[in-house]
């Protein structure tokens, strides 16, 4: 049997005495894509956040494979779009686990970025602040930071959002050619741009638990 990448086991997670999550599993295999829905605030961002170890759970535990990498876009309204970086510069900084902290980048890491940004077409915008992007150029901006280190888990908290129906057609093709690659773990209100694999699996976050849906 393949070992997980992540394994969530018993995870109890909550915010000033209130309890969004308790008592949740969830194994993450290297084949498996992951779409989760559920209610607003009803603790799908809370399980990403468990998962990358942005947040400690109250109780329960959380298990990473040796060497396993993380790819993770946070929501949109989570990041401020003032602070003075480009798009290069934002993408850039997805690699910075491969470094030391007083490194720079490397030619390596400076031609990943640059693959990735022609593939997500915001090549023309790379040295632009990312405060003058369109929503559109922005959501693709973080799902190329969350991809640039070749992670072996995606995370994405609603990779969807000021996608117009061009750019969720794009996400759909990118994730259907990344789940051939890596697992996935998405979180939507949106089923229309899921990629169509067989290893896709459904899953709700309703009244603290993890369901099949």
């Amino acid at each position: 049997m393949t070992a997980p990448l992540l394994r969530l086991e018993n995870i109890t997670a909550g915010y000033d005495q209130k309890i969004v999550l308790r008592d949740v599993t969830l194994s993450v295999l290297p084949t498996d894509v992951f779409h989760i829905c559920g209610a607003n605030g009803g603790g799908k961002s809370t399980l990403l956040r468990i998962m990358t170890g942005l947040m400690k759970p109250l109780s329960g535990q959380v298990y990473r494979a040796k060497n396993c990498t993380l790819g993770y876009l946070p929501q949109y309204r989570q990041i401020d779009r003032q602070f003075p970086i480009s798009v290069r510069e934002t993408i850039l900084s997805g690699l910075n686990s491969k470094k030391s902290i007083w490194q720079g980048f490397t030619a390596e890491m400076q031609e990943q970025a640059a693959e990735i940004m022609q593939r997500f077409g915001i090549a023309a915008q790379a040295d632009q602040p990312i405060s003058d992007l369109s929503g559109g150029q922005w959501q693709r901006t973080l799902i190329a930071r969350a991809l640039v280190s070749n992670p072996d888990v995606l995370i994405l908290d609603e990779p969807d959002t000021h996608l117009d129906r061009e750019g969720k057609a794009f996400l759909q093709k990118v994730l259907e050619a990344e789940a051939e690659r890596r697992a996935i773990v998405i979180v939507s209100h949106d089923h229309d741009f899921l990629p169509q694999t067989a290893n896709l699996r459904l899953l709700s976050v309703r009244d603290g638990g993890l369901h099949a849906h």
